[in-house]
């Protein structure tokens, strides 16, 4: 199984001192586990929906394009919500949900998709925004029939997550706020029917 995880800084997990993140840590229990994965981080720091739109079908037709075994995680939001100086978020909530019913309609046409949600900054003001985008996106996934996880409240509940912002950059935890993340995608059902289906090939 080839899984494409695109998205931004927090899928390429910025801030981990292992360079994992949550995907890399994911995907190596999997393989320990005996599951034959092969992981393609596709994220890019500082990214917004509009900006990964542009980019993630041709990154992902190089990578899996025309493979049965081809699989498409998405997880973006965050930076949209950010806040600019002016007050005004990063991109429009209208602007950012546009891009992303797109990439997952095209997406799902082609791969098996899960999405992930939006994780929190630990920023009030960002983090009502994410929040409400977050809701917005599982009622897409909803609409397409495709499986989606929402993470913010679950993770400004986490012990480390926040914790290691604050004590960061800011924005991004270390490796242990990406361990909380990865264990909680691992025992998602909808992960763990994929996993359930590459061990019977």
């Amino acid at each position: 199984m080839r899984i494409c995880f695109i998205g931004d800084s927090y899928v390429t997990g910025t801030g981990d001192e292992t360079c994992q993140g949550w995907a890399g840590r994911l995907c190596a229990m999997e393989r320990q586990a005996g599951h034959d994965v092969t992981l393609y981080n596709l994220g890019v720091r500082g990214q917004t929906s509009h900006d990964i739109a542009q980019r993630w079908q041709t990154e992902t037709e190089a990578r899996i394009g025309g493979r049965a075994d081809g699989r498409i995680v998405l997880s973006f939001g965050a930076n949209d919500c950010t806040i600019r100086p002016d007050g005004q978020p990063r991109l429009g909530y209208e602007r950012s949900l546009a891009a992303a019913c797109a990439i997952l309609a095209m997406a799902a046409a082609h791969w098996p998709v899960l999405m992930v949600g939006p994780p929190p900054t630990g920023t009030a003001m960002t983090d009502v925004r994410t929040q409400a985008l977050s809701a917005a996106q599982a009622t897409a996934c909803k609409r397409l029939g495709i499986p989606f996880l929402p993470i913010t409240d679950t993770l400004l509940a986490a012990p480390l997550w926040c914790a290691e912002i604050s004590h960061g950059d800011g924005a991004h935890p270390a490796g242990g706020g990406y361990d909380e993340l990865a264990h909680i995608i691992h025992g998602w059902a909808a992960w763990r029917a994929w996993m359930d289906a590459s061990a019977q090939t």
